[in-house]
């Protein structure tokens, strides 16, 4: 039985207003976001607001669960029992380039305060190391909050009982000592001081990975001296009556005094080396960061290292509570900097612009299918109307994939565009579903303004996904 065409129209005619509701929904949505978005740029315009007004995020370029993350969250909860922010503290953890994904993610972010890193001396080593281009002078400087000691270690039934008869070995026969410390690191650096501090001293630097895993070499006999952090060795040093080829035994702190930890280690200061290498945790902002977040920011770290919580947490992880600002601050930057560029090789770095070489593969695929598109198009004219019709089915496959060039285009220039930090998150992905949108359509094949809606919608909503719900560091 045939449908009347009013029967065929009923459902039609039925769906309408639940398709205007969703409309009247989508476009309040859309107004509140953009309402929303309106506001807080205003907000940072007019610079009335007090800091904070926001969430705050601490990056730690390192995974969960390491030794700077666990620092950092122990800080974190001491800023929430002194009540320093009305603000959540976020945060995030972003690992990979040996620390340096994370420093310039802070290093490139806005410089009001509601960004920061806590990172340490690998912050100096990564630029002398040729690992980045930037260093400690690319940010403003917060707080130093802890510090952990450095030791040498030996196995326990090694000959070489002090860092005065390891500094001679390596000078009778260079490179004949294997020393633990990872290139690139701080301990690395250490090492070459160390060389440095006695004429004809070489070793065989060998990186070695963390801690556990440089432990194991030095028991091994596959390596026999290494740098490692006073917590590793107090954790690693057997219990008394283990055999000593079982056991490490420090033969140094690299320090200008012994630790109290360990008193009857010798430091390196005291025996006339004057290499002194103590890890320590420093806070920064992005440089242009005004005086006023700093010391907003520096006065609330202070009363944290106050709580007792935090010093207990710090007692454990064996760190030493030191706490220093302003000048005191900078001339302990500049002393470990001054150390370890005495003995860092200077080259200029040239880092490859990957962004170039992208645009340039994007112009080359972008003209290789425009000429086969144009080739196409003048074959057709002296051809049978068979080849024709094989000519033009060719014809509109190079449309199509010049299609997805232009699309994969507009992709790449709006995520160099958000890179350069000129153009919000909301306006990079709201310009770039528009414009995809216009060019798969052809201009023709789709509603205009629900194509804005949806690209005001997408963007804003990203924002705010980001910023204000998962408070994760914008992509």
């Amino acid at each position: 039985m045939m449908k009347t065409p009013e029967a065929i129209a009923a459902p039609v005619q039925s769906a309408k207003p639940f398709r205007v509701i969703l409309r009247l929904i989508s476009w309040l949505i859309t107004s509140c976001l953009l309402l929303w978005w309106l506001g807080s740029q205003w907000d940072e315009r007019s610079g009335e607001s007090v800091y904070p007004d926001r969430p705050i995020q601490i990056v730690v370029p390192y995974a969960a669960g390491g030794g700077s993350d666990t620092f950092v969250r122990i800080i974190q909860q001491g800023l929430i029992d002194a009540g320093e922010f009305d603000q959540p503290l976020v945060i995030i953890n972003q690992p990979g380039g040996i620390g340096t994904i994370g420093s310039r993610e802070v290093k490139n972010a806005e410089p009001d305060g509601y960004k920061i890193l806590c990172h340490h001396n690998a912050i100096i080593t990564a630029k002398l190391a040729e690992t980045v281009d930037y260093g400690p002078e690319a940010f403003e400087p917060i707080a130093l909050t802890g510090e952990m000691s450095m030791v040498i270690l030996v196995r326990a039934d090694s000959e070489i009982l002090d860092l005065d008869q390891l500094l001679s070995a390596a000078s009778e026969q260079p490179e004949a000592i294997k020393f633990a410390a990872n290139k690139g690191a701080p301990a690395y650096y250490a090492a070459l001081q160390l060389e440095k501090a006695r004429d004809g001293a070489k070793f065989t630097i060998v990186s070695s990975g963390g801690g556990a895993d440089r432990y194991t070499k030095i028991l091994g006999g596959h390596l026999d001296a290494g740098i490692f952090s006073l917590s590793e060795y107090l954790d690693f040093v057997a219990p008394e009556g283990t055999p000593p080829d079982r056991d490490v035994r420090a033969i140094a702190v690299l320090s200008k005094e012994r630790h109290e930890s360990i008193p009857s280690v010798p430091a390196s200061v005291e025996m006339g080396i004057p290499v002194v290498l103590r890890n320590a945790n420093y806070w920064w902002a992005p440089k242009g960061t005004s005086s006023e977040v700093i010391t907003r920011l520096a006065d609330a770290l202070r009363d944290a290292m106050d709580q007792p919580s935090v010093k207990e947490e710090l007692s454990r992880l064996r760190l030493d509570p030191t706490f220093a600002v302003g000048d005191e601050l900078q001339e302990k930057l500049f002393e470990t900097m001054r150390g370890f560029e005495q003995v860092a090789e200077s080259r200029t770095l040239e880092l490859p612009r990957f962004d170039l070489y992208l645009a340039a593969l994007t112009v080359l695929l972008f003209g290789i299918l425009s000429l086969q598109s144009l080739s196409a198009r003048f074959r057709a004219h002296d051809l049978t109307s068979q080849e024709v019709a094989a000519s033009q089915e060719v014809g509109e496959v190079v449309t199509h994939r010049l299609l997805a060039v232009s699309c994969f285009a507009v992709v790449v220039a709006h995520v160099l565009a958000f890179q350069s930090g000129w153009f919000a998150l909301a306006v990079v992905i709201g310009s770039m579903v528009l414009s995809t949108g216009l060019l798969m359509s052809r201009f023709v094949r789709v509603s205009k303004l629900a194509l804005l809606e949806l690209s005001l919608l997408t963007g804003l909503g990203t924002q705010y996904l980001f910023t204000e719900i998962l408070m994760v560091a914008l992509p």
